[in-house]
């Protein structure tokens, strides 16, 4: 992708507003270009009449007409001189400190519109149905939506709006230049446009393949240090601690390399303009020496360096951000393509607002009915010969218990994401309380409840794992309490631990494999759902804990709907409705006895647990 079609994606970004702020800033900018003109042009006044009254020669013709042109008239060439002076330092004083303002603003604008795309991103990453979330790997995503679209916005927009005013201030320079001395000002832009234009051509390559292997080693480095963690016991066991370890380093040492190689790229272009305007400014003079008289001579040399020693930061700062847009073309890329996936462009999308989080103490639903449908339900995987879920059809009263059963690959956890709208049916509809999952998620939020067969925790306390997501502020102990108790994990917290403070770890480390998932369905009490359903919830519970979670189940039955996905048949004997579950179809369903009289194999394995 060429840089104009990334700024200009980058761009689409942007909302119209901010677009047009972004190029008042950079007009703005742009404008304080005339202050260096007018500074470089009074210095160039001031070391003419100078030398003028030190050797009693006449001004040169071009400082002349500008005095003239100004309308003024002086008695004492030195004290006009120590106004002109004064009046310059002044003026590009105030042109510096007045850069540095709008610069600062442009980075803070740019930086709140990072915050809110990255947002804006995310909410639109996480609305997407559970199968095209999948596609993607989570180190990519998380690159996309930090780093890309940093680089997106500050690394390119931000870039590009400081490279605009540079090329504009080069402009106004050469144009107020070319008035005093065409020849002097054609040989500064040979100079400066040849030295930078070779500098150009030596240091993009360079930087854009940082950029490009940066990236790959970043989220490489993220894999492998997410792989370390989440596979710790497996690595330890296989005696593989050591080659992860060496892969990290490698990856750190080569992102190391190349930080250090971009810091360098970036100092490059200051050691060789220095070095430059050195040597420009001796050329200069000496062939001013050699064709004109002193004062003219020294008027010109004076503007030179002046000016040099404006187009010089400018000419910097456009080679820094040449590079700079060059490193963030690959990180920014991800940020754009992940945009355009997702359709989340601002001709098209309104300004995100965060919604407020919900308090997580509402667990009162007088106008939930929580009954499901589910109608001719058909679901094929992508690149799937056969559908995971065909033609499946069945009602659930409100306050009464459904289990899936069937063998594994039957269906069972694909038919609970479709009920709960994680995945989108090709075909049929599921229906909770008369609406469709996401309404009635959105409806009557906290009401309805998901316990995995994995629970997911986050590193921090027992608090923060029971009302997950919630503001700390927000939560209330007792209901956290109350969906401890009916986890059975209360008496654990109390007797050995900081009770709702006690840390677990990260993915709950310190808790054993059965403390986790007894945290997990705490988790979904804690909101006192109408809706409950539990994927191989008790799978890693001895069987004392399983049963006193089962009379939990049981004691909530008339008032909370529960659909339950179990493998162990003891814990749904209490079902009122057991549906059994063949490659996606619904073969048989009714009470545990019925399905066990039309079903052979269920039969089978009931017989074979002694049921």
């Amino acid at each position: 992708m060429s840089t104009i079609s990334l700024i200009r994606r980058s761009l689409r970004l942007l909302s119209r507003r901010d677009r047009v702020i972004l190029g008042l800033i950079t007009v703005a900018q742009l404008a304080t270009g005339l202050m260096d003109l007018a500074g470089v042009l009074l210095i160039g006044l001031v070391s003419a009449l100078s030398i003028a009254a030190l050797s009693g020669t006449g001004l040169p013709s071009q400082a002349q007409t500008l005095i003239d042109r100004l309308g003024v008239h002086y008695s004492d060439p030195y004290v006009f001189a120590a106004w002109l002076i004064a009046i310059a330092g002044a003026m590009l004083v105030f042109k510096s400190l007045l850069s540095a303002i709008l610069s600062r603003s442009t980075l803070r604008f740019l930086a709140n519109r990072q915050a809110e795309l990255s947002a804006r991103l995310t909410a639109a990453f996480l609305g997407r149905p559970l199968l095209e979330l999948q596609e993607k790997t989570s180190q990519d995503v998380a690159f996309g939506l930090t780093v890309g679209v940093q680089a997106a916005t500050v690394g390119i927009l931000g870039s590009a709006s400081t490279a605009i005013a540079d090329l504009g201030l080069l402009a106004i320079l050469a144009t107020g230049l070319t008035a005093v001395d065409p020849w002097v000002t054609l040989y500064a832009a040979l100079f400066f446009g040849v030295l930078a234009l070779a500098l150009q051509k030596s240091l993009a390559g360079w930087a854009s393949r940082m950029g490009v292997e940066s990236t790959q080693v970043n989220i490489e480095s993220y894999s492998a240090i997410q792989e370390a963690l989440t596979s710790y016991r497996e690595i330890t066991v296989a005696n593989r601690r050591d080659l992860y370890v060496s892969r990290i380093q490698a990856l750190r040492w080569r992102s190391a390399e190349i930080g250090a190689d971009s810091q360098f790229v970036g100092l490059i272009p200051k050691y060789v303009f220095e070095s430059a305007l050195v040597l420009g400014a001796l050329a200069l003079a000496v062939s001013q020496f050699l064709t004109t008289n002193v004062a003219a001579a020294v008027g010109i040399v004076s503007i030179f360096l002046v000016a040099g020693s404006r187009i010089m930061p400018a000419l910097m700062r456009l080679q820094v951000t040449s590079l700079t847009i060059r490193q963030s073309e690959a990180p920014a890329e991800r940020a754009t393509s992940l945009a355009s996936e997702l359709d989340v462009e601002t001709k098209v999308a309104r300004a995100m607002k965060v919604p407020p989080a919900h308090s997580g103490a509402v667990h009162d639903f007088p106008d939930f009915d929580p009954h499901v449908d589910v109608r001719d339900l058909w679901l094929t995987y992508r690149g799937a010969p056969e559908p995971a879920i065909a033609g499946v059809s069945f009602r659930v009263g409100a306050g009464e218990s459904v289990a899936f059963v069937g063998s594994t690959g039957a269906g069972k956890s694909t038919l609970a994401d479709l009920l709960l709208g994680i995945i989108e049916p090709d075909r049929g509809e599921v229906l909770i309380g008369g609406t469709s999952p996401g309404s009635a998620i959105r409806k009557w939020s906290g009401g309805i409840a998901y316990v995995p067969q994995e629970v997911a925790l986050v590193n921090g306390t027992v608090r923060q794992n029971v009302a997950l997501g919630l503001p700390p502020e927000s939560v209330e102990d007792e209901l956290a309490w109350e969906a401890l108790e009916r986890a059975h994990l209360a008496d654990f917290l109390r007797q050995s631990r900081d009770g709702l403070d006690t840390s677990i770890g990260e993915s709950g480390m310190r808790l054993s494999g059965g403390q986790r998932q007894r945290l997990g369905i705490a988790r979904a009490l804690y909101t006192r759902p109408r809706l409950l359903v539990l994927d191989e919830a008790t799978s890693a519970l001895d069987a004392e804990t399983e049963e006193a979670i089962s009379q939990t189940m049981r004691d909530l039955e008339g008032s909370v709907t529960t659909i339950t996905i179990a493998h162990r048949l003891a814990t749904i004997r209490h079902c009122d409705l057991v549906i059994f579950l063949d490659h996606g179809c619904v073969t048989a369903q009714g009470t545990f006895d019925e399905v066990r009289a039309m079903a052979p194999t269920f039969d089978h394995h009931a017989r074979l647990l002694g049921l």
